[in-house]
């Protein structure tokens, strides 16, 4: 009898470290793993680069119409860094530009990220229907990933300097590559080193959950250089 109760206890231990222990260690591995609801991975941003966009370094893209204007948008992934809901803060119709000076804000919570103009111009409309995609999916349609429609100056000189094609390709994975080594070290810091794998892909959303000194560090390191 004695001898059975033990076999029962240690069926009891090992159906016990199955369905109950396991799944909390496997539910605790998964949370890592979630991307945000409605966010692509942020390697879609090099996968289905559109023909015809420009991209710069100031993490904008921009898109010349046949009338001369520019459409100038967010490079996809600063959204997916930082995630949703995400909060955008445009500047006003007629406003002037210049190169260098504050274009855009984004952010999430308290903490945004300051993106610059690539170009001197006027702001000709406001575009308030961003969706922020992750990956370049909003520029097929008529209001589209743009945020605004400037009227340049001088966009002769700067678009020999802007990147295109393979060019723009390159750049983008390069970029992406420099955030996943950055924010790696940041992440485990954080124990959110199970979500970036040596290798792996950068979790959309990252950002929005790391402290400031993340944000302060992608903006100098990325944005101001």
């Amino acid at each position: 009898m004695v001898a059975l109760l033990v076999i029962v206890s240690i069926v009891a231990l090992i159906a016990l470290d199955y369905f109950v222990l396991r799944k909390g260690r496997a539910a605790r591995e998964a949370v890592g793993r979630i991307e945000l609801p409605g966010l692509q991975p942020l390697s879609e941003a090099f996968r289905r680069l559109p023909a015809g966009v420009f991209l710069q370094p100031t993490y904008t893209w921009s898109r010349i119409r046949e009338d001369g204007e520019v459409f100038i948008g967010l490079h996809p992934m600063l959204f997916g860094l930082i995630g949703a809901p995400y909060d955008l803060q445009l500047l006003g119709q007629g406003r002037d530009v210049r190169k260098g000076a504050p274009l855009a804000r984004v952010g999430r919570g308290a903490r945004y990220l300051t993106v610059r103009s690539p170009i001197d111009g006027v702001i000709t409309e406001v575009n308030h229907r961003v969706a922020g995609e992750t990956d370049w999916s909003g520029l097929a349609e008529a209001d589209g990933a743009w945020l605004y429609r400037l009227r340049p100056e001088r966009v002769g000189d700067e678009v020999p300097t802007w990147l295109i094609g393979d060019r723009a390709v390159e750049w983008t994975k390069a970029q992406y590559a420099r955030l996943r080594n950055r924010l790696a070290g940041v992440a485990l810091a954080h124990s959110l080193g199970v979500v970036m794998p040596d290798g792996g892909e950068i979790p959309a959303g990252i950002l929005g959950e790391l402290d400031e000194q993340a944000w302060r560090t992608v903006q100098i390191e990325f944005l101001e250089s």
